[in-house]
């Protein structure tokens, strides 16, 4: 095991931990982060963003079948629940 000598540890590489370590990093501190699942937290892996994606894919879906109000001609074919799972995914990969 080796042992380090930081300025900073944070707890939790959640949104919170994550901003909190990266500004004390930007200040010049020497900063540990301890998080044991990944980095990002349960908002960005399983929470918030995930739901904010399911979130925008229904609503195109809505918009499209409704398109024809707007003054524009699509046909909605139905939800391509695998590629909504892969949007969901890309998004919160990046």
């Amino acid at each position: 095991m080796s042992e380090h000598t930081f300025d900073l540890v944070v707890l939790g590489g959640g949104s919170g931990g994550y901003a909190a370590a990266l500004r004390a990093s930007q200040l010049g501190l020497t900063v540990g982060l301890i998080e044991k699942g990944k980095v990002g937290g349960t908002c960005l892996h399983v929470g918030c963003i995930p739901t904010k994606a399911l979130l925008h894919a229904a609503e195109v879906a809505d918009v499209t079948r409704e398109s024809a109000k707007y003054g524009v001609t699509s046909t909605y074919g139905g939800v391509d629940i695998a590629g909504v799972t892969a949007y969901r995914q890309e998004v919160v990969a990046s």
